[in-house]
């Protein structure tokens, strides 16, 4: 197999930073009345919001991984060793600074440092994590005899088996940076970490295991099997998961350790595996559709259509909207023609959605600095916190997804013009 990009892997990566960019959006919005979790739509929402993070975490661990090992060089002079560890080193130190406030240093006499500074947020997460997967990549080439899969799928288990155990400890004599960076701190009058590696970093280790089953299956990873048997493999490993669970906290050893058996994040990675089977799936179904099925629709036909439709949406917000059904007709008849003619008129297509997945550490820091005041210390976000009704604020998320979209496809052109005239 040529040693490229997983196509499908950038598109999950797409699929993820947009699932961000809209979470994040809504959430910081959405007037609290309406976070109703008796709410069907409101629940679907909550539950893909929730899986956002831990498959972010788990395609920075697959993608990572499957570069590592494809490479023809192994071992430290692995060009993918030195280049993750610049890699890392920056998202550790991107994550630090963006929870500096320049505003608030210079205008409002207030410190530089803070305990937010001290808070151990998801880059600094998958940074640190992709260290430690290296470090296991050097001893397993070196000196462990343990397939670079097991050990990370040993690692991964171990970390979400032993986190209630370590949140149970007792950090009192460790400096809070340092409590921040393994756990949540039981201290609530500081700010607290977000993403410590206990138990996040078990799913970028999760995820280095799927990225060496890839590389080791080669040409069967892009068979229709393998989306498939991913999907199986989830949605048995959800229903078996607990009683898994349960019988090894009985085992000698782990019946010492804090309760694990209802842990949220094995159950999580179980929902991921099925997520990730769909959207490859999905995504070879629609690139074989688009070869060898011929279908053309002019311009005018496109534009009636989604005229038509939202028309019929339009309609429906002046009626009385009553239940799930209609709440839910009302809104993709009214917000999809928008969002289908905004891709039109915007003239983005595949590539563009591509390249997103492609720029994920820019697009992540250029949207913390607008919506959550990073380092510049704008007030964005500020303005519109928890103020937006539910269309208001579906609104805004699309209109935030697609200036994110011209940001990855133009930025690029920019810059080459910029060069280009610098060169004059």
């Amino acid at each position: 197999m040529k040693k490229k990009r997983l196509e499908y892997i950038d598109v999950l990566r797409s699929i993820a930073i947009i699932m961000m960019l809209e979470g994040h959006f809504m959430t910081l919005s959405l007037q609290s009345v309406f976070r109703d979790n008796q709410n069907p739509i409101y629940e679907l929402w909550k539950f893909s919001r929730g899986l956002t993070a831990p498959l972010f975490l788990c395609i920075s661990g697959l993608i990572f991984t499957y570069l590592l090992l494809s490479n023809k060089v192994q071992g430290w002079h692995n060009p993918r060793v030195k280049k993750g560890i610049k890699r890392i080193s920056l998202l550790v130190l991107l994550g630090y600074l963006l929870q500096v406030n320049l505003n608030s240093f210079f205008f409002r006499d207030r410190p530089l440092l803070t305990s937010l500074t001290q808070i151990f947020h998801i880059l600094q997460c998958i940074g640190t994590s992709l260290f430690i997967l290296i470090i296991l990549y050097l001893l397993k080439i070196y000196i462990l005899k343990i397939p670079f899969g097991i050990l990370l799928l040993s690692l991964g288990i171990f970390v979400i088996i032993f986190s209630p155990t370590l949140h149970e400890a007792n950090f009192s004599n460790f400096p809070r940076m340092i409590e921040n960076i393994f756990i949540i701190s039981k201290n609530k009058t500081l700010e607290r970490s977000v993403f410590p590696l206990f138990p996040w970093a078990g799913y970028v280790f999760l995820g280095g295991s799927l990225g060496t089953l890839i590389t080791i299956l080669k040409d069967y990873a892009h068979h229709y099997l393998f989306p498939v048997t991913l999907i199986l493999v989830g949605l048995l490993c959800k229903h078996l998961i607990y009683f898994v669970l349960e019988s090894l906290q009985l085992l000698p050893l782990f019946n010492t350790l804090e309760p694990f058996q209802y842990q949220y994040e094995p159950v999580r990675f179980c929902q991921i595996l099925v997520f990730i089977g769909v959207v490859i799936l999905a995504h070879k179904i629609i690139v074989y559709a688009s070869k060898n099925i011929t279908f053309r629709m002019n311009k005018t036909t496109i534009y009636t259509l989604l005229g038509i439709c939202f028309s019929v949406g339009s309609y429906l917000f002046t009626k009385e909207i009553k239940t799930t059904n209609q709440t839910l007709t009302a809104y993709l008849l009214f917000f999809s023609p928008i969002v289908i003619t905004l891709w039109l008129t915007t003239r983005c297509n595949y590539n563009t959605f591509l390249t997103i997945g492609q720029n994920t550490l820019s697009v992540y820091v250029f949207h913390v600095v607008i919506l959550y005041r990073g380092f510049f210390g704008f007030k964005l976000g500020g303005f519109f916190k928890d103020q937006l009704t539910p269309f208001y604020a579906i609104t805004g998320a699309i209109i935030f997804v697609f200036f994110f979209l011209a940001y990855t496809q133009y930025t690029p052109i920019l810059m080459n013009k910029i060069y280009r005239l610098s060169r004059k």
